[in-house]
């Protein structure tokens, strides 16, 4: 099943969804660091990986299966 391309609004709304994740993953990876809170770090790097995924949506230009969400190397 082919899915549809993202129009550039939606490819706009991807790249600030990332650029907010990631962002917030990086300031809670730092606070993290600072004041020795290790949940914080492991929530963070949650965040990293997330705002990453949604940079894939952005420059592949479509939604990703659960597949490619959950196991990103393997080729489908």
């Amino acid at each position: 099943m082919q899915r549809r391309a993202l129009s550039s609004i939606e490819r706009g709304v991807a790249v600030c969804l990332a650029a907010v994740w990631l962002c917030g993953g990086a300031f809670g990876l730092y606070l993290a660091l600072v004041h020795a809170r290790w949940g914080l770090a492991i929530v963070s790097i949650a965040l990293l990986l997330y705002g990453g995924t949604w940079l894939r949506v952005a420059t592949r230009s479509r939604l990703l299966t659960w597949q490619e969400f959950l196991a990103p190397w393997r080729q489908v």
